[in-house]
C-alpha cells in the first residue's frame, strides 16, 4: 500500500523529494491550521488578488495575461496544495481559498502560454485528487470546458495530456451524480467539444496514458448515458476497444471491458456489440479460467449487461457450450467470493430465457454446483445473515434453480443427487416459514424467504414430471404433521392481504406470503383450507385492487439483489418486463386462483369475466399474468387472447366477396375463408402448392372426419384470437382438440388440454405479419404505390413495378381502412384494380403497411438510436408521421392520426431534436394543413422564441407560422411561464 502511495506522489514530485509536512498531511484536525499553512495561504491570496477580478455578482474571473504572473501564481497554488489533505480541505478558510483557486486555474488553462497551460493542468489534477467529492461544492463548468478544449489541442506533451485526462475524469466522476441543469450543461460542454471524437483520437495516437483515457471514457458513458450512441457510432473507437478488450495488460483489459459494459447498458449499444462476432468471441474467452480473476469478473458483468440487446438469441447461434463452461467453472471455484458472486449474477440473467444452454447447464452439473454452494460452502448460519455478499449468492442460486426447473422438458431426469438435495432444502426452508410465530423477522430472512419459496413454487409447477413429483412428495410429507400451523399461517396471511387488495404497495413479506400460498394451493388438502377462509374471493379482490392501483411493484423493487445486476443507468431498453410482469401481487394472485378454480364450485360472473378480459387487453401487463389469466378463462370454456385488432379482423370473417378459399365438408357443407388470414394465423390450413391468386376460388376438399362445427370454432380462433366452447358436447370438444393439434395451434392446444402455462411463453399476440411471408405470397392481390420519382427493385420476381411500393392483401386493408373497404366492395372499376396510388412518401407507406398488419403504428423512441440519426433522417421520420396524420382524415383510418401525434410528441420536444428539424416539420405540416402538428411544434418552440428570432430561424418558418409563434410566446409571457429562456 505504501509503495502505491509513493508511486502516486511521484506523479507530482518527480524528484522524489517530498515536502516536510507531507508526512503529517491529514493528521491536523479541522479546527487547527498550522502556521506554515496559514503563511502559504496569505502569500497565495496576495498572488491571486493580482489576477482575479469580480463582477457585480461577485463572480471571480482570472484576467491576467502575463506569463510570469501566471507561473508565479501556479507555484503559490502548488506549494499551498502540498500541505493540504482531504480533511483540511473542509476548513472554512481553506474552502474560501479553494473557491479562488478554481477560477484562477480555469483562467490560466485558457492561457496562450503553453508552459502555463501545462503547469495549470498538472496543478488542476493535483487539486481534484486532494479535494475529491468536495469538487461538487465549487463552480466547475468552465474548468470542465477548458480541460475538454485542451484535449483537442495537439501541442501538449503526453504527460500533460495524461494530467488533463486524469483531472477531467476525476471531476466528471464526482459531478456525474449531480442532477438538473448542471448535469445537462456538462453534457452540452462534452458534446460541444466533441469529447468522444477527441478520446478516439487520443487512443489511436498514443498508448501512454491509455488506461487513464479509457477510464475517462467510461466515466462519461456511465454518468451521461446520452453520450453512449456517440461511442458505438464511432467505428475507429470501437475498433480500438475491440483490439484491447483482451490486452495482456490486465489494467487495460479490465478498463476496456468496463467501457463496453457501460455501452451495453443501452439496448442499441448492446446490439451493436453483439453484431461484432470477433468482439463477442473475445468476451467469451475473457470469461474462461485462463484469464485473470479481474478480467473474468469484468467480462461476466459485460456479458450480463448484454442482456439489453438480444443475448438469448445470440447464445442460440454461438458456442454456448463455452459460455456455460466458463460460468459454471466460475461458480464452482473453491475460493474467491467476488468471482462467484458475479458468476451467479450473470447466470441468473442467462437462465431467464429458454434455449439450448439450459440442457448444457445440466451437462455441466449445475445442480451439483448449486447444492455445493447452498449446502456446503456457504451454509445457513449467522455468518450468512451477516454477510451481504454470501446472502446475495444464495438468492441468485435459488433464482437460477427457479428458471432451470421451469424450462425442463417433461421426461428429464437428473444424473446426480444435487437436484434432490436442493428440493429437500427448499421444502425444509418452507417448513420453517410455516412454523414461524413472529412476523418481525429481519429483512435478510424475508428476502431469502421469497427466493427459496419462489424456487419451490416453480418446482411444483415445473413441466418436468420428476421435479414436480419429487417436490410434491417431499413437501407433502414434511407438511403433514403441521396442519394446524399451516391453518394459522393461512389465516394470518389472508388478514395481511387486505392491504394489498386495496391497492397498497406490497412489501417483501406480502410477496413471500403470496408465494407460499401458491405452493399450498397446488395440494388438494390445502385448497380446501384456503377456500374455507374465502381465499378465492380474497384473491379476486387482490387482483382488482392491483389493477386499480397506481403503483406497480415488480420483483426488482422488492428484492435488493436484483438491483445490482446492472452497474450503471440503463437506457433505450427495448425488452419487455420479466415474465412475472410489473406487479408481483397480481401475478401470484392469478397463480393461486388458477389452482383453486377446479377445487371450488365457482361459476364465472360477468364482472369477473370483464376483469380477466381487462388483463388480456392491457399492453402494460406482462406475459405471465396474461398466460395464467387465459388459463383461468379456459377453465370456463373461453380460450385465447382477445384483442381489439382480433375483434376488428373477426368482423370481416363474413365478408365473402374477398374470400379466395372454399372448404368442402361432408354432407355438402362449405366454408369460405380468406387465404391471407390463414397464412398469417394458421398456415397448416393453407393448401399446399397453391399458385398466385386469381379470380377463381381455390377449392379444398376436407377429410370426412373434419366436423363442420369443430372447424368453425377453429376458424373463429384464427380470425379473432379466441373462441368459446361452452356450448359444445364432449364429442365435438374432442374434435376441436384434434383439429387444434393437427393445425399446430400450440397455444390453443395447451389451453384445451388444461396445461399450466409454460414459464417464459408468450401468448399468441394477434398480428397478421405472417401473411407477408412465403405462405401469404400467393394471396397478395393489391399494390400500394407511394408518391415518389425514385426507382426501386421489388423482392418479388413476378413484380416489375420500379417505383416505391408495397404488396398487400385486400382483406387486411379492408379490416383497417373504411375508405378501402368501401372501394373494394363498391363494384366500381377501381374496386377491381390491383394498384392503389397512395398520396404519401415511401417512408410513410412502410409505416402504414406495418399498421395494417400489426394493428398499431410503429413508433420511434427519442433514445440513442434517434439521436444517432442524421438531420435528414429525423426529418424524414417526422414528415412520414405528418403525412399519415393527413391521410387518416381522407381514408377514415381509425386511430391513426392520434397514434401519429402521440408518436411525434416526444420527438418534437426541444432537447430531443434540433431546432432546425422542428422548424422544417412546422413548415411541412403547415403547408399540408396539419395544424395539430403545427400547434404541437409551436408550443415546444414558444419558450425559446427570442433565441429563434435573434438567430434567424423565425424567418425560415414563413410569415404565418412566425405570427403563430409570436402569439404563443406572448401567451406564455402573460402566464409568467417559468420555461422562458
Amino acid at each position: 500500500m505504501a509503495y502505491k502511495t509513493k508511486i502516486s506522489l511521484l506523479r507530482f514530485f518527480p524528484s522524489g523529494k517530498f515536502p516536510l509536512r507531507l508526512s503529517a498531511m491529514g493528521k491536523e484536525k479541522q479546527g487547527s491550521l498550522s502556521d506554515r499553512l496559514l503563511s502559504l495561504r496569505h502569500h497565495l491570496h496576495e498572488s491571486l488578488s493580482l489576477g482575479l477580478k469580480y463582477n457585480s455578482g461577485q463572480e471571480a474571473k482570472w484576467v491576467c495575461i502575463d506569463a510570469g504572473m501566471e507561473s508565479h501564481t501556479l507555484k503559490r497554488i502548488d506549494g499551498f496544495l502540498d500541505y493540504l489533505s482531504l480533511s483540511l480541505s473542509q476548513h472554512p478558510l481553506i474552502k474560501e481559498s479553494i473557491s479562488k483557486i478554481i477560477p484562477a486555474l480555469t483562467g490560466i488553462l485558457k492561457s496562450h502560454n503553453v508552459a502555463s497551460q501545462n503547469y495549470a493542468t498538472e496543478v488542476t489534477s493535483k487539486l481534484v485528487s486532494i479535494i475529491q467529492n468536495n469538487i461538487r461544492d465549487y463552480p466547475t463548468l468552465e474548468m470542465i470546458a477548458s480541460l475538454c478544449h485542451l484535449l483537442l489541442l495537439d501541442r501538449f506533451a503526453c504527460t500533460t495530456k495524461s494530467s488533463c485526462v486524469i483531472a477531467l475524469s476525476t471531476i466528471l466522476k464526482k459531478m456525474s451524480s449531480v442532477i438538473g441543469e448542471n448535469h445537462r450543461k456538462i453534457k452540452n460542454i462534452l458534446e460541444a467539444n466533441s469529447i468522444v471524437g477527441c478520446i478516439s483520437h487520443l487512443l489511436n495516437d498514443e498508448m501512454e496514458g491509455f488506461t487513464e483515457t479509457v477510464v475517462l471514457l467510461r466515466t462519461i458513458v456511465l454518468g451521461w448515458p446520452e453520450m453512449r450512441y456517440r461511442v458505438w457510432k464511432d467505428n475507429n473507437l470501437m475498433k480500438i476497444l475491440e483490439d484491447n478488450c483482451d490486452n495482456s495488460n490486465i489494467s487495460i483489459s479490465t478498463n476496456v471491458l468496463k467501457v463496453l459494459s457501460s455501452l451495453a447498458l443501452c439496448s442499441h449499444g448492446a446490439k451493436h456489440l453483439l453484431e461484432n462476432e470477433a468482439l463477442f468471441r473475445k468476451i467469451i474467452r475473457c470469461m474462461g479460467k485462463s484469464s485473470a480473476v479481474g478480467v473474468r469478473i469484468e467480462s461476466l458483468i459485460l456479458f450480463r449487461h448484454l442482456r439489453f440487446g438480444e443475448l438469448i438469441s445470440t447464445v442460440r447461434n454461438t458456442n454456448y457450450e463455452t459460455i456455460v463452461e466458463a460460468m459454471t467453472d466460475a461458480m464452482a471455484i473453491s475460493n474467491g467470493e467476488p468471482l462467484i458472486l458475479e458468476a451467479c449474477r450473470t447466470m441468473s440473467v442467462l437462465t431467464r430465457g429458454a434455449g439450448p444452454h439450459h440442457l448444457q447447464l445440466w451437462v455441466c452439473n449445475i445442480d451439483r454446483i448449486s447444492a455445493d454452494i447452498i449446502l456446503r460452502r456457504f451454509t445457513y448460519n449467522q455468518n450468512l445473515l451477516g454477510n451481504k455478499e454470501i446472502l446475495e449468492v444464495h438468492q441468485h442460486v435459488w433464482d437460477i434453480l427457479s428458471f432451470l426447473v421451469a424450462y425442463l422438458p417433461q421426461q428429464f431426469r437428473p444424473k446426480s443427487t444435487g437436484l434432490d438435495d436442493l428440493i429437500s432444502s427448499a421444502c425444509s426452508w418452507a417448513l420453517t416459514v410455516v412454523g414461524r410465530r413472529s412476523r418481525s423477522m429481519s429483512s435478510d430472512i424475508l428476502y431469502l424467504d421469497e427466493a427459496v419459496c419462489r424456487a419451490l413454487l416453480l418446482m411444483l409447477l415445473s413441466p418436468c414430471n420428476y421435479v414436480s413429483q419429487t417436490s410434491r412428495s417431499i413437501l407433502s410429507a414434511q407438511f403433514e404433521p403441521y396442519y394446524d400451523s399451516i391453518s394459522q399461517l393461512v389465516e394470518r396471511v389472508f388478514a395481511s392481504l387486505h392491504s394489498t387488495s386495496t391497492g397498497a404497495v406490497p412489501t417483501s413479506q406480502a410477496i413471500s406470503d403470496l408465494t407460499i400460498l401458491g405452493c399450498l394451493a397446488t395440494f388438494p388438502q390445502y385448497q380446501t383450507l384456503i377456500l374455507k377462509w374465502k381465499g378465492l374471493n380474497i384473491f379476486l379482490d387482490v387482483i382488482k385492487g392491483r389493477l386499480d392501483g397506481d403503483i406497480l411493484v415488480d420483483r426488482e423493487k422488492v428484492m435488493p439483489h436484483l438491483r445490482k445486476l446492472y452497474t450503471g443507468k440503463t437506457c433505450c431498453s427495448e425488452l419487455v418486463n420479466d415474465w412475472e410482469g410489473a406487479d408481483l401481487s397480481l401475478f401470484y394472485a392469478l397463480i393461486c386462483l388458477s389452482q383453486l378454480i377446479d377445487a371450488s364450485n365457482y361459476s364465472i360472473q360477468d364482472s369477473t369475466n370483464s376483469l380477466f378480459w381487462r388483463i388480456l387487453r392491457d399492453d402494460h401487463i406482462g406475459e405471465g399474468p396474461k398466460s395464467y389469466c387465459a388459463y383461468i378463462l379456459s377453465l370456463f370454456g373461453i380460450y385465447g387472447f382477445p384483442s381489439n385488432f382480433g375483434t376488428k379482423i373477426g368482423e370481416l370473417s363474413d365478408m365473402k366477396v374477398l374470400a379466395d378459399i372454399r372448404f368442402l365438408l361432408s354432407a355438402g357443407y362449405t366454408l369460405d375463408v380468406h387465404g391471407a388470414i390463414l397464412a398469417a394465423r394458421c398456415p397448416k390450413l393453407v393448401p399446399p402448392n397453391i399458385e398466385a391468386v386469381s379470380d377463381k376460388m381455390t377449392i379444398v376438399k376436407m377429410s370426412e372426419r373434419v366436423d363442420k362445427e369443430a372447424l368453425g370454432k377453429i376458424l373463429g380462433y384464427v380470425y379473432t384470437g379466441f373462441t368459446e366452447l361452452n356450448d359444445l358436447d364432449e364429442g365435438c370438444f374432442k374434435k376441436v382438440k384434434v383439429l387444434a393439434n393437427n393445425c399446430s395451434l400450440e397455444s390453443l392446444s395447451q389451453m384445451l388440454n388444461k396445461e399450466w402455462p409454460k414459464w417464459g411463453s408468450c401468448g399468441p399476440h394477434f398480428n397478421l405479419a405472417g401473411a407477408l411471408g412465403l405462405d401469404g405470397h400467393p394471396f397478395l392481390d393489391v399494390i400500394l404505390e407511394a408518391k415518389s420519382s425514385k426507382q426501386m427493385s421489388c423482392k418479388y420476381s413476378s413484380c416489375h413495378l420500379s417505383t416505391p411500393h408495397v404488396h398487400a392483401h385486400k382483406i387486411i386493408l379492408c379490416a383497417n381502412c373504411e375508405y378501402l373497404r368501401g372501394l373494394f366492395s363498391s363494384g366500381m372499376h377501381d374496386s377491381f384494380s390491383n394498384l392503389i396510388k397512395v398520396p404519401i412518401d415511401y417512408e410513410a407507406l412502410i409505416k402504414l403497411n406495418k399498421h395494417f398488419y400489426h394493428g398499431k403504428m410503429p413508433q420511434v423512441n427519442p433514445d440513442c438510436y434517434w439521436k444517432s440519426l442524421t438531420r435528414e433522417e429525423q426529418i424524414s421520420e417526422l414528415i412520414a408521421y405528418t403525412e399519415l396524420s393527413s391521410l387518416a382524415e381522407y381514408w377514415f383510418l381509425e386511430g391513426v392520426a392520434e397514434d401519429c401525434l402521440s408518436s411525434m410528441v416526444p420527438l418534437l420536444s426541444y432537447g430531443n431534436t434540433d431546432i432546425e428539424v422542428i422548424i422544417e416539420v412546422v413548415r411541412f405540416a403547415y403547408n399540408l394543413g396539419q395544424y395539430r402538428v403545427v400547434e404541437m411544434c409551436v408550443k415546444n418552440l414558444a419558450p425559446i422564441y427570442p433565441k429563434l428570432r435573434y438567430s434567424g430561424y423565425i424567418a425560415e418558418t414563413g410569415d404565418d407560422v412566425a405570427e403563430i409563434l409570436r402569439i404563443e410566446h406572448v401567451r406564455l409571457l402573460e402566464n409568467h411561464s417559468p420555461n422562458l429562456q
